[in-house]
């Protein structure tokens, strides 16, 4: 699925070109698919014309509306922030939607994160307000950042109303394309929304381990550790555990880290974006009728971050943890190379408080998958290898997951026999020694007191 010849390529149009859109649409040109990107913001239009300008043979052309850039397309994907921008993008004519425009027996491919309930609902206006029952609608939100958007191997979680849609030689061309040449591309069974669904249950680990990852970081610079040796030891190997990573580690610290140790970090990722994912579940959560604790404990705080700093990175959440406009605001940048006789302990110490955590989570993810009736054999090994795999991971889910899975006495008693044998008093201990100190010192690790009480639960 690398670069394809000309006269075999599809016709790609390509709706929504902010920060994920734009690194997945421009990555499609640079493999040698004909795309017609469009953004309402005139501004990103420009900028994209400009990058693709300088790929080599580049195919490309910029559309002045959503109807423009369908009209002779072979597969519609749409990037755009929430479902009403959707909605929009389609089928509000006075901006342009595309609806009238979309060439029959069309390929639309939502790749937006947007609630479950919703492409059913696009499939519903398309059939019975608009006469569209023609187009072919699939559902694909996607994983991964913007890092995985720009060299094509995101994770996606596909699904739609007819299989054979998924089956298409033009939608496993152009979305293959963008999950490493197909390997990381999932058919999720039943029918539209289950693509939602699936990226919903990585959301609760994306959502709890971005808050996570800037409140560890933030106690190891207030408890002055250097904080890119802790960066180093959190994302080291270990082969002590079968994912052969250390027991704290998360794909969103390893993401975020970064970030946070830069005085100038890029703006990568927007906290508006994880504000509307986690949005979405705690929504489910109430349709549901489920309880996720640490979820809602993490969404507490990025709320409150929200209030001045939804536009900025979400790395920022580590400043909000040490305290917006105080001195030690920028701790994590200034502790970054500031040796401690007590760094290596300090690194287990905070390493296993981040593993707490992470188990915390992990329990979440299960009961939010048994509300959404994942929870047979084939959905429930699915849905580990997408979230092992994908922004959600952990040490923790990899190692406790398939253990709650096989355990005859069910998942509770498998996550108090792990977090007895594999963390145990050791761990127990630093860490409620670490939330002292840290409460001492005016700090709040909000997510590690909860995780820490589950834990206590558990080991009792």
């Amino acid at each position: 699925m690398g670069s394809i010849s000309p006269e075999k390529q599809p016709k790609v149009a390509f709706i929504g070109l902010g920060a994920m859109g734009f690194a997945m649409s421009t990555h499609l040109v640079r493999v040698g698919f004909n795309v017609t990107g469009f953004d309402v913001y005139g501004p990103t239009n420009e900028r994209w014309s400009t990058a693709c300008a300088d790929i080599p043979n580049a195919r490309y052309s910029v559309a002045s509306s959503p109807a423009d850039a369908v009209k002779n397309a072979d597969i519609v994907l749409l990037m755009v922030a929430n479902h009403y921008h959707v909605h929009s993008a389609l089928f509000d004519k006075e901006k342009g939607g595309a609806v009238d425009s979309l060439p029959k027996g069309v390929i639309v491919v939502v790749m937006a994160t947007i609630p479950p309930t919703q492409p059913s609902e696009v499939r519903r206006r398309l059939t019975e307000e608009f006469k569209r029952e023609d187009v072919r609608l699939c559902d694909c939100p996607v994983s991964g950042g913007t890092a995985r958007s720009v060299n094509g191997t995101l994770t996606i979680m596909a699904s739609s109303d007819e299989s054979k849609n998924l089956e298409d030689e033009t939608f496993k061309s152009v979305i293959g394309n963008l999950a490493n040449e197909g390997k990381t591309l999932y058919v999720i069974p039943g029918s539209l929304g289950g693509g939602e669904s699936a990226k919903a249950l990585n959301q609760v680990m994306c959502g709890i381990h971005i808050v996570a990852a800037s409140e560890i970081m933030g106690l190891a610079a207030l408890l002055k550790a250097d904080t890119q040796k802790f960066f180093e030891h959190l994302t080291s190997s270990d082969p002590s555990w079968s994912s052969k990573k250390n027991v704290g580690w998360t794909w969103m610290f390893e993401n975020r880290a970064p970030r946070m140790l830069s005085a100038t970090p890029p703006m990568s990722s927007a906290t508006s974006i994880i504000d509307k994912d986690v949005g979405i579940i705690r929504d489910e959560e109430k349709r549901l009728n489920v309880d996720l604790p640490l979820l809602n404990l993490a969404s507490e705080q990025i709320t409150r971050v929200m209030e001045k700093h939804a536009s900025a990175d979400d790395s920022i959440i580590a400043q909000f943890y040490l305290g917006m406009d105080s001195p030690r605001q920028n701790a994590v940048v200034e502790q970054n190379g500031k040796a401690t006789e007590s760094q290596q302990q300090l690194n287990k110490s905070i390493a296993y408080a981040a593993a707490i955590i992470c188990l915390n989570s992990a329990y979440e993810t299960i009961q939010f998958a048994k509300a959404l009736d994942l929870m047979g054999p084939e959905q429930r090994k699915q849905w580990f290898s997408i979230i092992a795999g994908a922004a959600g991971g952990s040490t923790m889910f990899s190692e406790i997951v398939p253990k709650a899975f096989a355990d005859t006495e069910g998942e509770d008693a498998a996550f108090k026999k792990f977090a007895t044998e594999r963390l145990g008093s050791e761990a127990g201990q630093s860490t409620e020694n670490i939330i002292k100190e840290a409460k001492q010192q005016g700090y709040e690790p909000k997510l590690l007191e909860k995780a820490f009480a589950f834990f206590q639960q558990i080991t009792a």
